[in-house]
């Protein structure tokens, strides 16, 4: 799974009691993805774990569109130029507990805005 935090930052507690830094929302990748970057960079799901996505410099970008398909695909572009591109992968046997992704304001009691192969869910 890959997170992305968006959003002004804040320091919340986490159940074991430490300190993180979180964003006003995470979007939680569990399907393919792509970054493009407006200088022609390209970083996939596929290229690096999260410990090499999580240590790269990014520079502070703001989401000024967005278009989403009935599939779950989506594609978020920032004003620099960049593009987030989410790409599902269709399963062949998808349980009730099988998701693409999911959009969260952490640390908060609201509902999660979940992509599952078999549709759109709220979860708490």
């Amino acid at each position: 799974m890959t997170w992305f935090q968006f959003g002004e930052r804040r320091l919340v507690r986490t159940k074991r009691g430490e300190s993180k830094e979180v964003g006003t929302y995470a979007l939680h990748l569990q399907c393919p993805w792509t970054w493009r970057r407006s200088w022609g960079e390209v970083i996939a799901d596929q290229d690096m774990g999260d410990e090499e996505l999580a240590s790269m410099p990014l520079t502070p970008v703001t989401c000024h569109g967005g278009e989403g398909r009935d599939d779950g695909a989506f594609r978020l572009t920032f004003d620099d130029g960049s593009r987030l591109l989410v790409e599902p992968v269709p399963m062949q046997q998808p349980d009730e507990y099988d998701e693409f992704w999911r959009l969260v304001q952490p640390s908060t009691s609201r509902a999660h805005f979940v992509v599952r192969p078999t549709g759109i869910d709220r979860a708490v």
